[in-house]
């Protein structure tokens, strides 16, 4: 009997002075999700989160460098090293309005993660044993939060590039019909004598130039936004303001990068002796990015509206489309013009190689890499 009493007293002892109870690991729990693609390498780690039982318990977080965490579609914080912390559960349900929610997934984004190195406890732990933090200690005060502008930006870039294109129609419907019409890509009209448009420096294709490369911007603004990846931070989580200065920055590029192409097309053919034909090549291939962005930016627009969880597969998608679409419509160019021109074959294939298949080769790797 002493001895019944001895040792029931020693458990009464030991469970009182325990500063440490484990009370869930979701360890095991842990969902990896493979995403590879063209804009970003990652594997999105999803683990599930109780967090209405025991209101008073902890949560420990073990995260690696280079991770961004979601409270649920929520972004929370990014780590630029190896983090280790606590957070009580009343102050993360406090800061995420979670009080009508009892489970939440927690998501890990990690371009080189290692499951090893993340581990998430739920429990009663000691003080000393890791920092305590609450949402203002880790610089989540979110009553200060600033609300991400992008979507307002989103949609006042919409709005901007449906009036310019408004616009254009009114002022050079010919033009526009001539450029915009899908058939035109397979009548070939650009190869004729008089189908071409046989002036770069106009208002009309400048125009034009600027309406495209609006688009484009925009474009691989949004495909930076969804990625996630942390490198386009500081482009795309900026204020309104921001956004927009970095949108026409961005046009801007582009259309210097257009004008570079076309002189550099006009050099080649000058070396290749194909007289004009840089007016055909360039305006061909327009025709075929003009049409293929458009289609996107019409895919793209109704999924960020409407559902943005599948916004980024199908970016992914329409990217790999268009980059074969873009290597079909060049070996295409090359079948007309070897048909329609009296230029020798040897001439337009190195021709060809030498503006399109090697750089489009130097930039497919870029973008994949």
């Amino acid at each position: 009997m002493k001895t019944k009493g001895l040792f029931l007293i020693l458990l009464l002892i030991s469970v009182a002075t325990a500063q440490s109870q484990v009370i869930e690991n979701y360890n095991s729990k842990i969902s990896v999700q493979k995403e590879g693609g063209f804009f970003s390498k990652k594997e999105r780690i999803i683990i599930g989160i109780d967090v209405f039982s025991f209101p008073q318990s902890s949560f420990r977080l073990k995260i690696p460098n280079g991770s961004t965490v979601f409270v649920g579609d929520k972004l929370w914080f990014f780590t630029e090293a190896d983090t280790i912390f606590q957070i009580y559960q009343w102050d993360l349900r406090d800061q995420f309005d979670l009080e009508r929610v009892t489970e939440i997934n927690l998501t890990i984004l990690n371009n080189n993660p290692e499951t090893g190195g993340i581990s998430v406890l739920k429990g009663i732990f000691e003080a000393g044993a890791d920092q305590l933090y609450d949402s203002k200690t880790l610089g989540l005060d979110f009553s200060k939060r600033e609300i991400s502008d992008f979507n307002d930006f989103f949609t006042i870039a919409i709005v901007i590039i449906l009036f310019l294109f408004a616009l254009f129609k009114v002022i050079f419907p010919v033009v526009l019909g001539f450029i915009a019409r899908p058939q035109t890509v397979f009548t070939a009209e650009d190869f004729s004598e008089t189908g071409s448009l046989q002036k770069f420096f106009t208002a009309d294709v400048l125009f034009y130039l600027l309406l495209v490369n609006l688009g484009i911007a925009l474009l691989c603004m949004l495909i930076w936004k969804v990625s996630g990846n942390p490198m386009y931070f500081g482009v795309v989580n900026r204020d309104i303001n921001g956004l927009i200065l970095y949108w026409i920055l961005g046009s801007i590029t582009l259309i210097f990068f257009s004008v570079f192409k076309f002189l550099s097309l006009k050099v080649m053919v000058s070396i290749f002796d194909l007289k004009k034909f840089e007016f055909a090549h360039f305006f061909y291939l327009l025709r075929i990015i003009s049409i293929s962005l458009f289609l996107v930016m019409g895919f793209s627009t109704y999924f960020f509206f409407n559902d943005q969880t599948y916004l980024f597969r199908v970016l992914e998608i329409s990217i790999v489309i268009f980059f074969w679409v873009y290597l079909l419509g060049v070996f295409y160019m090359f079948v007309i013009a070897v048909n329609r021109t009296t230029f020798k074959n040897y001439h337009l294939f190195a021709y060809i190689c030498t503006a399109e298949l090697i750089p489009f080769l130097i930039l497919s790797k870029m973008v994949i890499g």
